[in-house]
């Protein structure tokens, strides 16, 4: 097949990426204005981040926390023994959920700057983020009508890094820019040449990279299932315009997306076959049902509005729009377009996006800021058209500091719905007086009879990964902190919770304290319930003096238990579990004491 032939219309493009990833990177490093800029914009996400994270007087909790924990312990594990390490982080890429792999490239960090919050995100914000939105602002600008250049890259990375939604995730805890930055070297790669013309490396090194944008975070299976229906449309679409139904202008795509299809599934399976048969079992959309609130796709394009601001969802929309029209980003353009709605409808079946925004975000930033800098090109003069790119800039600014501080909030309400309408400001506390009393009230029954801890609560207030958390990371670490058991919080994921069996002592909360539906978390309403009556499984615990009020006018107690639980007690609530989920007997039958 001639190498001419897609070298016309769509695969224009291509061909421009090669040539301009070694002039622009010659052009950059031969501008010191530009560099200056980027250097200065890298410090200056530096300082916000630190700043961010200054302003929060809180306990970090679940998922905000899951990732910097793990930081600090295999940080220590790989100091002092390496080997068992790189087991851990072997066997957590196998079989769990929240796999080690995205720390390890973050455990030099803890070496040098400590396992503080601040250096934890920090890490986070330069291993992860900063590359990353500098590859998606390389696309970016590599998208634009008049080419790549050392003004256009400062721009495109200047707008993306004033989106609050590069930053919320990293602000939360979450090291999800890890798939930010294989995104964008997959794209990058993808389109740096003629997909026909892709030599056997390129393909197979597609392959591996989807894979590990898969075991980094695996809600990225979505990006990933998503990938190859972009795939088959937009290069389908370029030839079929080009050649119509020839079959002999399909044969090398259609190769080359098994190529990297069996590459990545090869792979997944070669190292994390129980994990990925797990994936392929699982309903996840059932058993993360109660995570989802939205009734309909339109409903969950709704929320996304919202999140982004109509700004920049829209303006990223119909940017991509704008490109897919135009000869030279056609095959680009349409493959984002694409991939983005597959992600988003696969996703939005399953649960509402919670931090999953980055599955979006690549194509949304890039249309945004490619059809950005190709308005500000039209406006003549240098001035006239800094001025109109300083005004964008001020309008993200203002919209992004809304979202993080609530000193900004006023600013929202001028630009309205222009503006995100989603708040993540600093978390503060002030009920770290009671929490203190809390755990000395348990390290003195600890002393006195040792054994596990069940709290039965799941708020934001109060639950086991804030004591558990407050009581090892606190300004005085306690010694039985291992002794906090991992409460059931989600019905149809958890099921009957057995670590209760288990517990001495129990953490009780009045108002019942949920994060999501009552319905969905039945696992803390029932047996609150029995504990507040002194009924049931509820009649073999004694409530013990003292009470602790915490934020939000919650009461804090402790029950101690002072008898074994009664077979038929245990029976009965799994019946009543029963009743609301009759298909999951499985994972609701009444244990054994």
């Amino acid at each position: 097949m001639s190498a001419a032939i897609f070298r016309t219309e769509g695969t224009i493009v291509q061909n421009s990426f090669v040539l301009a990833k070694s002039s622009l990177l010659k052009a950059v490093s031969k501008s010191p204005p530009a560099l200056v800029s980027l250097i200065g914009l890298a410090i200056l996400a530096n300082a916000f981040a630190a700043y961010y994270v200054a302003q929060e007087h809180t306990i970090y909790f679940w998922d905000h926390s899951g990732y910097w924990v793990q930081y600090i312990d295999l940080s220590k594990l790989l100091a002092q023994h390496p080997i068992s390490a790189l087991r851990q982080v072997i066997s957590s890429v196998r079989y769990s959920d929240y796999g080690l792999l995205p720390v390890v490239p973050l455990v030099p960090f803890e070496w040098i700057f400590g396992p503080s919050r601040q250096a934890y995100i920090l890490a986070v914000t330069n291993i992860y983020m900063l590359p990353g939105a500098f590859l998606i602002a390389l696309l970016a600008q590599r998208m634009t009508s008049a080419g790549p250049s050392a003004f256009s890259l400062v721009s495109a990375t200047t707008i993306i890094l004033a989106l609050h939604s590069l930053w919320v995730p990293v602000l939360q805890g979450w090291p999800e820019a890890a798939g930010l930055l294989v995104i964008g070297v997959i794209l990058l790669l993808h389109f740096a040449e003629p997909f026909s013309e892709q030599r056997w490396t390129n393909l197979i090194t597609t392959g591996l990279l989807l894979c590990l944008l898969m075991l980094l975070r695996r809600w990225y299976a979505y990006w990933v299932a998503a990938f190859f229906p972009a795939l088959a449309v937009a290069q389908g679409l370029n030839i079929y315009q080009r050649y119509g139904l020839a079959l002999q202008h399909y044969i090398i795509p259609v190769r080359n997306a098994v190529v990297i299809g069996l590459t990545f599934l090869l792979a997944l399976f070669g190292c994390a076959w129980p994990f990925a048969w797990r994936a392929i079992t699982t309903d996840y959309s059932d058993i993360y049902s109660a995570f989802r609130t939205s009734n309909s796709l339109l409903e969950t394009a709704v929320s996304l509005s919202f999140y982004f601001g109509w700004l920049i969802f829209f303006g990223g929309l119909i940017g991509l729009l704008t490109l897919v029209r135009r000869r030279q980003t056609r095959l680009i353009a349409t493959f984002l377009l694409v991939q983005s709605f597959v992600a988003f409808v696969l996703f939005a079946r399953t649960q509402d996006f919670i931090h999953h925004h980055y599955l979006l975000f690549p194509a949304i930033a890039s249309g945004f800021v490619a059809i950005t800098i190709d308005i500000a090109r039209q406006i003549t003069g240098g001035f006239r058209r800094a001025a109109a790119l300083g005004i964008l800039l001020a309008i993200l600014l203002a919209g992004s500091s809304a979202v993080f501080f609530s000193r900004a909030e006023p600013v929202s309400k001028i630009l309205g719905v222009l503006a995100p309408q989603f708040h993540w400001y600093p978390a503060v506390r002030n009920d770290f007086d009671a929490l203190d009393r809390l755990l000395d009230r348990l390290e003195e029954l600890e002393r006195r009879r040792p054994g596990d801890v069940y709290v039965l609560a799941s708020s934001t207030v109060l639950n086991e990964s804030i004591l558990q958390n407050y009581c090892r990371l606190g300004p005085r670490p306690r010694a039985f902190c291992d002794r906090f058991l991992i409460s059931n919080h989600v019905d149809k994921r958890d099921g009957f919770p057995r670590q209760l069996l288990n517990a001495s002592y129990l953490i009780f909360a009045s108002p019942t304290q949920y994060h999501l539906r009552p319905d969905d978390q039945r696992v803390i309403g029932l047996l609150a319930r029995e504990v507040e009556a002194r009924h049931g499984i509820g009649g073999s615990f004694e409530r013990l003096s003292g009470e602790f009020r915490l934020d939000g006018n919650v009461t804090t107690s402790v029950y101690e238990k002072t008898r074994p639980f009664e077979k038929s007690d245990l029976e009965a609530l799994s019946a009543e579990f029963i009743k609301y989920y009759p298909d999951r007997r499985a994972i609701f039958g009444a244990p054994s004491e």
